[in-house]
């Protein structure tokens, strides 16, 4: 029980301390762990420890980190927007879908050869198409009959020559009506203007389905119709949206100075990063100092001087001062471009914002000072610990000889003094011949379970004097410790032992039962179970009565030698069990015997022995 508590202990600080960490550095949880991870790294430490300093050092608030402060972007086109283009398209359709198209295999058939839609077509390096116009009964255009497509015709569907050809243009495209291109081609049949447009936002509708994609469109007036070529930039489109999701996710701008033109090019991260709004007019190399924080001035300077000088690549680390007072810190990499003169023609610029990264670093360091403090002070107690437990616990060759029988102890203390415990013994001899013997452990680790165990023993010690049954003193002791500041708790395990009588007065608060070995045989006493020291306050304890002879040996423990996290404890006693109905009759050769036997964690917990032979 004593190691799934440790666990779940350890785990509950350990998400502690990342929420700790994540508040003061400003990052999520996630990356809060990984930190944390790196701290017990460069501190040469377990994770649990570097987790329990964090906690000890207390929640403080943020301590010079920045949030990020950014959002996940939305979706490009929003429901309603989609929504839109699919019903202004669907009444298109439903307005086309009821002319009458029952002679457009016979107008087709009628259209004579034209070579200029033919070379049109033949010679356009993007999609191309021939158009005839479909008139309705007042003369006027209603629709264009696709006549012909080239090889590399797509419409945005992805439908080509074989799909198109013979059909209708608002049928297949209502977006030429919703873009106004289909008025634009019935003008330049009407009058021969050519049409062009490099780059417009078009989307149009087809089964339920929208798209939309800038795109360059051109239209000529041939003897037959017009002939259309176009191209859908959604390769361009696609490059531009990356690279501007890479600029805003990474904070990284890019600027361009044309030195010949006194002109400048950034794009909206790199104006973001120096705190200028989109319809700013970015500054000239020589004009940059004037937006850095004082104290970069020299820095900047040099570089500026260093790029037209020696005309060479430069980086350099400076802030920006934003409008309200906030300085961001900013990456920046420039280089100057060559003519072939040799001459500087232009300059160009990356800036990547680092203001949040270096807001953690200074919060990882202090933080990381913090800790180091904390770990001082916990090095210390823990030498007092290790100092009180020496004063207080006698060494095995100090023993009180009791009357009646041959005792031998061992005391172990943890190997990692972070595990020390509080496990403690303590003998008496009494003027009318009786002995007292006792063993316990205080709850914990640390220097509060030393001290508990001092107060403990030292209590114990104080109360025997009294006389009274070990039921009454555990009564007694139990009181002293709920009362003490702070709260303790323990096990323990008192006893009374009358040499003239053979008989066994003893006690068991939550502690594992002695064993009992005689004639070859080896078993756990019977014990009433009460609860451990400090638990539940005004409890009677049991004064339990056991018969010894000559011969008999009693042996008590401290959870520290049975209890193991891959093992069951029951499991364990019974394997002591087994090893002390084998072992030695001698106590100094019992506990060697259990010791090396028993493989228990000398790192994990304190560990205490105690032999007792009845002579």
């Amino acid at each position: 029980m004593e190691d799934l508590r440790g666990a779940a202990h350890d785990r509950a600080v350990l998400a502690e301390a990342r929420v700790v960490l994540a508040r003061r550095l400003g990052v999520p949880p996630g990356e809060a762990l990984q930190h944390l991870i790196w701290l017990a790294r460069d501190l040469d430490i377990e994770m649990a420890e570097a987790a329990s300093l964090l906690v000890k050092d207390g929640g403080g608030g943020p301590v010079g980190a920045v949030v990020a402060g950014r959002r996940a972007p939305r979706t490009e086109e929003v429901p309603a927007k989609r929504q839109a283009v699919l019903s202004d398209a669907e009444d298109v359709l439903r307005r086309v879908t009821a002319e009458d198209t029952g002679g457009d295999a016979e107008l087709l058939v009628r259209v004579p050869d034209d070579p200029a839609a033919t070379a049109v077509l033949e010679g356009a390096l993007d999609s191309a198409a021939h158009l005839v116009p479909v008139r309705g009964p007042d003369g006027n255009v209603a629709d264009f009959l696709f006549a012909e497509l080239n090889g590399v015709a797509r419409d945005m569907f992805g439908r080509g020559r074989e799909e198109l050809t013979g059909l209708r243009l608002l049928r297949t495209d209502p977006g030429a009506v919703l873009s106004g291109l289909f008025d634009d081609y019935v003008r330049v049949l009407d009058t021969g203007t050519r049409l062009e447009r490099s780059s417009i936002q078009y989307s149009t509708a087809q089964r339920g389905l929208s798209r939309s994609s800038r795109m360059s469109v051109r239209c000529v007036r041939v003897p037959t119709g017009v002939c259309v070529t176009w191209r859908y930039h959604l390769a361009e489109d696609r490059i531009a949206r990356r690279l501007e999701r890479v600029e805003r996710l990474a904070l990284i701008g890019f600027g361009e100075w044309d030195l010949a033109t006194g002109e400048a090019d950034w794009t909206p991260q790199m104006l973001a990063n120096y705190g200028l709004s989109p319809d700013e007019v970015p500054p000239m190399p020589h004009d940059l100092p004037k937006v850095v924080a004082d104290d970069d001035l020299p820095l900047v300077e040099e570089a500026v001087q260093t790029m037209f000088s020696r005309r060479e690549p430069v980086e350099a680390e400076h802030r920006v001062i934003g409008h309200d007072g906030t300085p961001r810190h900013l990456w920046v990499f420039a280089e100057p471009v060559l003519g072939e003169s040799g001459l500087p023609v232009s300059i160009n610029i990356v800036s990547q914002d680092i203001t949040r990264r270096r807001g953690v670093e200074r919060a990882l360091a202090e933080t990381r000072r913090q800790m180091l403090r904390q770990q001082a002070r916990t090095a210390q107690e823990r030498r007092v610990a290790v100092t009180l437990r020496r004063a207080i616990l006698p060494d095995e060759d100090e023993l009180e000889q009791l009357p009646g029988m041959c005792t031998s102890i061992r005391s172990m203390a943890a190997e990692s003094t972070a595990r020390i415990g509080g496990d403690w013994f303590a003998t008496k001899a009494f003027q009318d011949g009786r002995a007292m013997f006792a063993i316990g452990d205080a709850a914990g680790h640390g220097l509060p379970a030393a001290a508990a165990m001092a107060r403990t023993r030292n209590g114990l010690l104080g109360l025997t004097c009294t006389g009274e049954r070990p039921g009454r003193l555990v009564g007694w002791l139990n009181e002293l410790i709920g009362a003490m500041d702070p709260p303790a708790t323990g096990t323990a395990i008192v006893a009374h032992y009358d040499p003239a009588r053979h008989l066994l007065e003893w006690t068991c608060a939550g502690h594992p039962p002695p064993i009992l070995v005689r004639d070859g045989r080896a078993a756990p006493l019977e014990v009433v179970r009460d609860p451990m020291l400090g638990a539940m306050p005004g409890w009677e304890y049991t004064t339990i009565t056991t018969g010894l002879k000559s011969g008999d040996m009693l042996f008590l423990y401290t959870d520290g030698l049975v209890e193991r996290r891959d093992a069951d404890l029951d499991e364990r006693i019974v394997r002591l069990t087994h090893i002390l109905r084998d072992s030695s009759s001698r106590p100094e050769r019992v506990l060697d015997e259990v010791l090396a036997r028993m493989e228990h964690d000398r790192a994990a917990d304190d560990t205490t022995l105690f032999a007792l032979y009845m002579e």
